[in-house]
């Protein structure tokens, strides 16, 4: 159920665990001179045991480590990736918490602090208005910030992304899919899916059958398009070879998915109830994120029923 009700996470994991899919996209976003300096070749998704209970709903467990290839001291380097779909006032916090947890790992095992940059991910539909810096945050004086401790995020936000920037992103065209469906999630009409179903016939990639139904099952998962036009467009843009992954697409996207839907059904009960608890502590003033946490339901739907109570 978690998948059902989670499919952005889901996918956006299934994206960048592939090393290759991130070594491509931070090419792609960090400031060329960065990039300059790191040996992506040496690139490697570092495991997730810096992440306590209170943090585990969220996707900062996703670390990349790799090293710096210039100058006469070689040096690892971790990029601290956190995904978002909504605006999120808490990200700064989120982020302070995980290099913390990192550095007392530091700390324990007495070595040198690490050097880490937190990357925000961010796809949802509205403005992100969210402050930049740690500095910005909290207004520190300018006479107190020599102080103070700060830190900044390099943000990505999908609403900047083209299929047309494909020498942006290495022609990653696995890469470059899913970030036009994360980009256009929930509002890809039939003639976006056409342009990306054509995007993908072109790049080669309707070869690879298991990277085609990753993104189609995310496509009819989080878009409201019905069957017949998907299995139409996709019959006629991919020509022959949609006879060969036609019914492994139909059975395994829809037919899980229908699977899928008797189980949401099934513990429909329980959503009703979960979201009636989140009514009561929206009401009691807890925090957003705690509130998804207790109640299973994503930040999303709780920020949904928050409007709902205004």
């Amino acid at each position: 159920m978690s998948e059902i009700r989670q499919p952005h996470n889901n996918f956006f994991i299934k994206t960048f665990s592939n090393i290759s899919n991130t070594s491509d996209f931070i090419k792609g976003v960090l400031p060329a001179e960065i990039v300059r300096k790191l040996d992506l070749s040496s690139s490697v998704i570092e495991p997730a045991g810096f992440v306590d209970d209170s943090l585990s709903s969220h996707l900062s467990d996703f670390v990349i480590k790799m090293k710096t290839k210039n100058g006469k001291k070689v040096v690892d380097v971790y990029m601290l990736f956190e995904h978002k779909s909504y605006a999120d006032e808490n990200i700064l916090w989120q982020l302070l918490k995980y290099q913390y947890l990192m550095f007392e790992e530091d700390h324990k095992a007495k070595r040198k602090f690490r050097i880490i940059i937190p990357v925000v991910f961010y796809h949802g539909h509205g403005k992100w208005n969210v402050k930049g810096s740690f500095f910005e945050s909290i207004s520190v004086p300018q006479y107190l910030k020599k102080y103070a401790l700060n830190f900044e995020y390099i943000f990505y936000d999908t609403k900047d992304f083209q299929l047309s920037q494909s020498d942006s992103f290495g022609r990653n065209a696995f890469l470059m899919s899913a970030l036009s469906l994360l980009k256009e999630h929930g509002r890809m009409n039939t003639e976006k899916f056409r342009t990306l179903v054509k995007y993908i016939k072109n790049s080669g990639l309707a070869k690879n059958e298991d990277s085609v139904l990753i993104l189609l099952r995310y496509f009819t998962m989080t878009n409201e398009v019905a069957q017949k036009d998907v299995a139409d467009i996709i019959k006629s843009e991919l020509g022959e070879e949609a006879e060969d992954i036609m019914p492994s697409l139909g059975r395994k996207i829809y037919n899980e998915g229908r699977e899928e839907g008797l189980q949401e059904g099934i513990e429909k009960g329980a959503i009703a109830k979960a979201v009636e608890t989140c009514r009561n502590l929206l009401v009691a003033g807890l925090n957003i994120d705690l509130i998804s946490k207790a109640t299973d339901l994503p930040v999303e739907k709780v920020l949904e029923i928050q409007k709902s109570l205004k």
